[in-house]
């Protein structure tokens, strides 16, 4: 095998699928969402032969380039997008072993791009969000070669003040500096005039953004007309496609129509954040064609509230900067009334599993009577299970076991328990565990999520409890699903940790849980939701029922078929 040079064996690299997903709404990746002007769309409609099969002449988009930035044609170089213009400046300006010097979040090709060229980069962290941290960057410049800022900055859409900008140009006068303006049009200020100053400055920007011709990449550089003629030696001459080419000629013919987009992306931006900060979301001030939101521990949530709807976002690593972080790039007027439709406050139906959504009685009940009978040599009358049960205090069935065991006078180790017991229930998917069904239909889960958020706590472990609602192709229906492997260990119900986990997690304005033993209602209660009892299937008794309405139940079910009757009642009168 032929080994790539050691740069590039130990950098990460930029990976985008491979296939599109189908979302009815794409907002993950800034692109514009209205498409490009009609006279674009028309004009790709009559390409003839011509375009296809000679090589492109590109005399004319440079001089639309030239009069659009109020430039010479010598000042402009056309790129296969801004990333090949980024990627030239590195080829042409970094030796190995060079410095690049950007923030800690920002665009990640200028990065790539000095590795590949041996290099090496310094993050400058921010100090404050979002502001730029400029005396951090000045103590930094000494030590770089290429500076790369990108003013309004992705993912943050904050900006760099014009006085800390020439800050930092005055004193790196002998490095290259490359400002991105990708999103400049969106803020209405560039900084594009620093060219005429400064023969050291490269401004990169993209047709992906302003005017919806991402697909078929093209971008330019500005600068100093000598910096141009060196591009052009690196260039591969013939990189921007014909098609690109005319879409973009295009494009600056009709500049009314980007105009138009731009007070459009202006008023819709308004109207999220207005409405991500209503429903308690921390929103950036952003000069982009994006909005940066900080939704803390909900971020998973409105992530997967979301892609339930097919709308696609952006959602940032967990342990990096912006973890808990969406950015969301400004869709139409649509796109906004979808968004708010799919992140309207509902109330929350949490549930526990077993015995409300799945029936566990030739699972864990028989798996605690043949534990019972290895240990104590007897059977044990499931009546028995379920009358120690419904006392509370035992809705771990370790637990449970070594009670009866106990009250039997057999002294097994818990840790012989706990072994024999998950051999026989779980004994990695092939044990009691198949054994089990359901107890609801798709089709009401299906119509309560149209008026609620459908969420599981379960005691059970995550393996377990994912493996049940996948054999039953039920799993979709639900988000998020808790188990007991993401509280501590001594945090199990009656204790309102977990209740109070999804509660930090989600956003609802009521919830209910709904739960079949005396301990899902303790802990619904002291979590503040309103507790609904459910009859197991092994126990549908008025005595269980009776318990479970002393206890602090709102009301008592048979199962949970019967829920929108009693989420009805309750709507009218306590809620």
């Amino acid at each position: 095998m032929i080994k790539p040079k050691k740069s590039v064996v130990n950098m990460d690299g930029y990976f985008v699928p491979m296939f599109e997903n189908n979302w009815d709404i794409k907002i993950d990746s800034n692109e514009n969402n209205y498409g490009p002007s009609l006279k674009v769309t028309e004009r790709l409609k009559n390409i003839d032969y011509k375009n296809i099969s000679f090589y492109p002449f590109y005399g004319e988009l440079t001089q639309k380039i030239a009069q659009y930035t109020g430039f010479s044609s010598d000042n402009i170089k056309v790129t296969n997008g801004a990333d090949e213009a980024l990627g030239a400046i590195f080829q042409t300006y970094m030796e190995d072993g060079g410095v690049l010097l950007t923030l800690d979040a920002s665009f990640d090709m200028p990065v790539i791009y000095a590795s590949v060229q041996g290099g090496r980069t310094i993050k400058v962290p921010f100090k404050e969000k979002w502001v730029f941290p400029v005396d951090e960057f000045l103590n930094s410049i000494n030590d770089a070669d290429i500076i790369y800022i990108a003013s309004p900055n992705n993912p943050t859409g904050s900006i760099i003040e014009e006085n800390d900008l020439l800050k930092i140009i005055n004193k790196a006068k002998d490095k290259v500096i490359i400002i991105d303006e990708t999103y400049a049009n969106y803020m209405g200020k560039s900084y594009k005039d620093l060219v005429n100053k400064y023969d050291n400055i490269f401004i990169v920007r993209s047709f992906s953004k302003d005017f919806a011709l991402a697909g078929l990449r093209l971008g330019y550089i500005i600068s100093n007309p000598e910096n141009i003629k060196v591009l052009k030696k690196v260039v591969s001459p013939f990189s921007v496609n014909s098609i690109a080419m005319i879409a973009g000629i295009e494009a600056l013919s009709d500049l009314n129509y980007f105009e138009h987009i731009k007070a459009e992306v202006i008023q819709s931006k308004e109207e999220l954040k207005k409405f991500f900060k209503d429903i308690g979301a921390v929103v950036y001030d952003s000069y982009a064609n994006f909005l940066l939101i900080d939704f803390k521990q909900k971020a998973d949530f409105v992530y997967n509230k979301l892609k339930k709807e097919n709308i696609s976002v952006k959602l940032f690593k967990k342990g990096s900067l912006l973890e808990n972080h969406l950015r969301v790039t400004i869709p139409t007027v649509y796109g906004v009334k979808r968004i708010k439709e799919a992140l309207k406050v509902k109330p929350a139906l949490v549930f526990d599993m077993d015995g409300v959504l799945i029936d566990a009685r030739k699972s864990y009940r028989a798996t605690i009577e043949q534990t019972y009978e290895k240990y104590s040599g007897k059977k044990i009358d499931p009546k028995e299970i379920q009358y120690v049960k419904n006392l509370g205090g035992y809705n771990n069935d370790w637990d449970l076991t070594m009670y009866l065991l106990d009250k039997a006078g057999v002294k097994v180790s818990y840790d012989d328990i706990v072994e024999t017991f998950q051999n026989i229930y779980w004994n990695n998917g092939k044990g009691l565990i198949n054994n089990e069904s359901v107890l609801f239909d798709r089709k009401l889960m299906q119509d309560l999520s149209k008026n609620y958020n459908i969420s599981i706590f379960t005691g059970r472990f995550k393996n377990e409890a994912m493996f049940a609602l996948n054999r039953f192709n039920v799993t979709d229906l639900f988000y998020p699903i808790i188990t007991s492997d993401d509280i501590p260990h001594d945090k199990g119900k009656p204790d309102p940790w977990g209740l109070n986990l999804t509660k930090e997690i989600t956003i609802a304005d009521k919830y209910y849980y709904f739960g079949d033993t005396i301990d899902d209602i303790k802990a619904a209660k002291s979590a503040g939701y309103t507790p609904i009892g459910v009859l197991p299937p092994q126990d549908k008794s008025d005595e269980l029922a009776s318990k479970m309405k002393n206890t602090g139940a709102y009301a008592v079910i048979d199962s949970v078929e019967n829920i929108k009757s009693i989420l009805e009642k309750q709507d009218e009168t306590v809620l």
